[in-house]
């Protein structure tokens, strides 16, 4: 559980983190979105002042046609429209003029006008199946441009006809829906729209003629009916918009809602929508038209506070939460390190004492058994000198036994060098090569106290008895493991060669008792002795477990 500490920590700091972080960025959305409909709030102000613009100045211009008591000549016209700086004060109008409603059988009447107004070969076109006409016979500014739309009848084309009839209609402005006007004869061409309003004299008022029969073109005389008009150039108007006084960060699409096969206006490079942050809606009503204006806006050179502080907030949890996550593991790996160590000193202590009760048993046993061999020894003594001599020798074999034991750290003692090292100690440092052969067996304790004594008793035997003393191959010691698993068999040949028979002792001396008690009381095993002719053969086994032994391979 406690590795789980840090890394919930580290959860949940971070999921505090993220909450925040994601309300930071709200915020910094509502942000972005506020500053994108402030751009487009802009725009829109830009483009609607620029059309009251020039709807107050169409309607001072009917005004101004509507008090004068005769027909207007061009150069009048011209003069008073050049007084107001259409270019500089009026951006995306071509220009203002007037519309004559006739119909096609006065064609000839309002051509000589138009030829005597221009002197030049301006007619009225193009031919129209219409039963009214609404040529254009006063434009100003009269430059290159709108030149080329005088004699025009507007009232031929579908788009501009609907426009006309509803300013009829109304008496209202009326803008007309997306077109090409005749005043663009460059290369480049811009889409553009026509703004109406319907003029009526007061003659044509009083009599409440119908508008579609035909009227009269009397040169001196003022028109009865028409249309004041301007044409505006869409790509001009939205330019303007664009980049008044301050330039807007934004690109923009414009089309009309009841027409969209002719986009009014199209920013360069709109499309490319990698450059864009936000997008905004907007529609707005242009004289009885609906425009509709999308706005792409582009994202903010600086980065602004509340930009920012998302990033801000996740780079701090994030280090917050990895440093807290740290600290805990850190805190934790010390408190487990100290209830280790804490462990390990306990288990130490508790290993101290079983070692030193060990010890202590250990001490106990081997004195009870060297009291108990000093008795006997003593017992079967002729003399102090004899008792002296067996008894040190017996408490040698006993030394060599600890010895091989502390060795191996109270481990085990291999069969080998103790029967090796007993041997050497009775007989004499003679070469044994030949005379003992066995597997690698280990003893363990028990096991090495009772062969070291059981060693050194038929050492001591054979070297009063046989003649090994002489002949070192008088003896011959062999061992092997038999059976498998918790019956295995160490069974262990001790075979002396004499030169007199050896015939069966008539009693048990302290030695054979000995032995008989280590082979049979303390390792539990059997030991049989063969009296022979040539000499003697001692049979020992006792049960060992796996660990003791190591097979030479």
């Amino acid at each position: 559980m406690h590795r789980l500490i840090a890394p919930i920590v580290f959860s949940t700091v971070m999921i505090i983190g993220a909450g925040i972080t994601l309300t930071l960025y709200d915020g910094a959305e509502q942000a972005r979105e506020g500053r994108a409909n402030d751009y487009a709030s802009q725009l829109v102000d830009r483009v609607s002042l620029s059309l009251s613009q020039h709807f107050a100045l169409l309607r001072a211009t009917d005004a101004y046609f509507s008090a004068s008591p005769t027909r207007i000549k061009r150069h009048r016209f011209a003069k008073m429209i050049k007084g107001v700086g259409l270019e500089e004060n009026y951006p995306g109008m071509q220009g203002i003029g007037f519309a004559e409603a006739i119909s096609p059988d006065q064609d000839a009447d309002l051509n000589a006008l138009l030829q005597r107004d221009y002197d030049d070969d301006v007619k009225t076109w193009p031919a129209t199946d219409q039963s009214q006409r609404a040529v254009i016979t006063l434009l100003a500014p009269l430059d290159a441009r709108n030149k080329a739309a005088i004699g025009y009848d507007m009232h031929s084309e579908p788009v501009r006809r609907e426009a006309i009839q509803k300013a009829y209609e109304t008496g209202e402005l009326v803008a007309s829906g997306p077109v090409q006007l005749v005043q663009e004869i460059t290369s480049v061409k811009q889409a553009g729209f026509l703004i109406y309003i319907r003029y009526l004299s007061e003659k044509a008022r009083n009599q409440d003629t119908s508008l579609t029969e035909g009227t009269p073109v009397l040169m001196a005389q003022k028109p009865m009916r028409g249309l004041m008009y301007a044409p505006v150039r869409a790509g001009n108007l939205f330019t303007y918009a664009l980049e008044k006084k301050k330039p807007l960060p934004i690109a923009i699409s414009v089309h009309d809602l009841d027409d969209k096969s002719r986009p009014l206006f199209i920013s360069p490079r709109y499309d490319e929508k990698e450059l864009y942050s936000s997008q905004v809606t907007r529609v707005i009503d242009v004289a009885g038209r609906k425009w509709v204006l999308d706005i792409r806006v582009r994202p903010s050179t600086k980065l602004s506070i509340q930009e920012m502080a998302p990033y801000a907030a996740l780079s701090i949890f994030t280090l917050l939460a990895a440093m807290l996550a740290w600290i805990i593991h850190s805190q934790l790996r010390a408190v487990q390190t100290a209830h280790r160590l804490h462990e390990l000193t306990q288990k130490n202590l508790s290993e101290k004492d079983l070692l030193l009760q060990e010890m202590k048993h250990r001490i106990k046993n081997s004195i009870a058994r060297i009291l108990a061999m000093a008795r006997q020894t003593a017992h079967h003594s002729d003399s102090l000198e004899g008792f002296s001599e067996s008894f040190m020798a017996r408490l040698q074999a006993m030394a060599n036994a600890q010895d091989a034991l502390t060795r191996s750290h109270w481990q085990r003692a291999d069969l080998e060098q103790l029967l090796t090292r007993e041997l050497a100690q009775v007989l004499g440092d003679n070469h044994f090569e030949g005379m003992i052969s066995g597997p690698k067996i280990e003893l363990d304790e028990s096991m090495v106290q009772a062969f070291a004594l059981t060693f050194h008793e038929l050492a001591t035997n054979a070297l009063k008895y046989s003649n090994v003393a002489q002949d070192n191959t008088a003896l011959k010691v062999t061992w092997k493991v038999d059976g498998k698993g918790k019956e295995r068999m160490l069974t262990l040949v001790w075979q002396e060669r004499s030169q007199v028979p050896v015939e069966v002792p008539s009693h048990k001396g302290f030695g054979t008792k000995l032995i008989d008690a280590n082979i049979r009381g303390e390792l539990r095993g059997s030991i049989e002795r063969r009296y022979g002719a040539n000499g003697l053969l001692v049979l020992i086994k006792v049960p060992i477990n796996n660990e003791m032994t190591r097979s030479a391979r």
